[in-house]
């Protein structure tokens, strides 16, 4: 039987030709009509992508509108051309035909419109409740005094005054029913219909992050560097759907702070939890360890079972002494025992170990397709493991798989601060960014997931771990 929805949205369009008739004298008809179709398209997205939404529905009389939002995935109706308010009120009576508990009615000229924006602005509907107490009706006033959006218990009898000073309209009408009415206050409140809005809307678009020719957020220079770490994510466990738990991380996180999520933010995902999720375990008692193992393991006092593993994960033994062992994995990767690890696997410590993922770039590929479509912004995803470097003592973490970011920052060529070129100057800038959160994550607090900001990783969809591994024929250690 289908899920019943909590909260469906209803959304009012009226057509895309003649959209935002007080915008004519700064855009012809074409780039109102441009910009109407943009909008809406805005607005059905963040809707969707709007965890706490169950479903969208759009009302409009116009074919194209009502195509663009089956594309989309919203449910389209037809209102026939009726006025404003019985438009909205044809989508109130479909979102309790759906069962819903509650509508939330947003036009879509609204210039702040995001997932996160509109996740906070339910929060705080919510958080304003009060136990027992029948849920209130919330009001945000847009800034010229119209209604920039309604949350609607359902069913409800409110008698809808869209049009000029609406809040106030609204409010009366609340008041006529004996209905509580909660006050919203949100940057929703700016909405696009004069020439004026635009400009706001456009330069607090600007002041947010410039804009590459390809349509690229990134910070200034005067960012700084944050690392966030990110609560919410519990014990992990073999099939566990990781890309989308984290995604539902990252979106508690923005809504939250109230800080939109951007394209040059990096997320860091530590490897244990994507090798938990992955099923890359091995049963400790399932291991029958060869004779290599158990003379290695006797000498050294470690588990022969575990030296077992890490044998077979290996492609190439690169040095066993002193209890240490070094090998090449599949991936390419030089460090101590193949990635195995017994540490920090949860409640069956000393029973299982976990290995590397298979392909930590695909890993990396998937979270950040979840993040993009929950949050409507695909930033950077980095997965990280803890390594051992063969010049000094002490761990650090790097970067083993990577999505949306270019590993390296080749500076060859580039000047130096006094104007010669740098001959063999590369940054290993992924795992930089990994090594900054293993700083505010720690080993221990069981925090696998960190948001960093300002670090100005290059953006690349080709970006693999694989360009930091050493060619063979560099290696002078091999």
């Amino acid at each position: 039987m289908p899920k019943r929805p909590s909260l469906v949205a209803v959304v009012p369009f009226r057509s895309v030709t003649g959209a935002k008739e007080r915008l004519a004298t700064v855009l012809s008809d074409a780039e109102r009509s441009e910009l109407g179709a943009r909008l809406l398209e805005r607005t059905l997205r963040a809707l969707i992508r709007t965890a706490s939404v169950d479903a969208v529905l759009l009302v409009s009389p116009d074919p194209l509108a009502r195509a663009l939002g089956r594309s989309l995935g919203a449910t389209v109706i037809d209102d026939g051309g009726a006025e404003l308010n019985a438009a909205i009120r044809i989508g109130l009576d479909a979102a309790e035909q759906l069962g819903a508990e509650a509508a939330l009615v947003v036009p879509v000229d609204l210039a702040a419109i995001t997932a996160m924006s509109i996740s906070a602005l339910l929060n705080s509907w919510r958080e304003g409740s009060v136990a027992g107490a029948a849920q209130p009706i919330g009001l945000l006033a847009a800034n010229d005094g119209g209604t920039a959006a309604l949350l609607l218990p359902l069913p409800t009898r409110l008698a809808l005054r869209y049009g000029a000073t609406s809040a106030a309209a609204h409010r009366a009408a609340a008041l006529e029913l004996n209905a509580p009415v909660i006050e919203l206050h949100s940057p929703l409140s700016a909405d696009i219909d004069t020439a004026a809005d635009l400009a706001a809307a456009l330069a607090a678009s600007d002041a947010a992050g410039a804009t590459t020719t390809a349509g690229t957020t990134v910070g200034t220079a005067a960012d700084g560097l944050q690392v966030i770490p990110l609560d919410g994510l519990g014990e992990i466990v073999a099939g566990d759907d990781l890309p989308n738990l984290i995604a539902a991380c990252v979106a508690q996180h923005v809504a939250m702070s109230g800080e939109s999520l951007r394209t040059d933010d990096v997320i860091t995902v530590t490897q244990k939890i994507v090798s938990k999720a992955e099923g890359a375990i091995v049963e400790l008692a399932t291991v029958t360890p060869r004779q290599e193992a158990i003379d290695y393991a006797t000498r050294w006092s470690r588990d022969p079972r575990q030296v077992e593993v890490v044998l077979r994960e290996a492609v190439r033994v690169v040095r066993m002494d002193r209890g240490v062992i070094i090998t090449e994995t599949a991936h390419g990767f030089v460090l101590a025992n193949s990635g195995v690890d017994a540490s920090n696997v949860g409640p069956r410590s000393g029973e299982i170990v976990t290995l590397l993922p298979r392909d930590p770039d695909t890993s990396a590929r998937r979270i950040r397709a979840a993040i993009e479509d929950r949050c409507g912004v695909a930033p950077g995803v980095i997965v990280t493991d803890s390594f051992g470097r063969p010049w000094r003592l002490g761990i650090t973490d790097v970067a083993i798989g990577v999505a949306g970011i270019a590993a390296l920052d080749d500076l060859r060529g580039s000047p130096d601060a006094d104007g010669r070129a740098m001959a063999a100057t590369v940054r290993a800038v992924a795992d930089q960014i990994a090594a900054a959160a293993e700083l505010a994550l720690g080993k221990s607090a069981r925090r696998p997931l960190a948001l960093v900001r300002g670090a100005k990783a290059r953006h690349s969809e080709e970006g693999s771990v694989r360009e930091s591994l050493m060619p063979p024929d560099w290696d002078l250690f091999r």
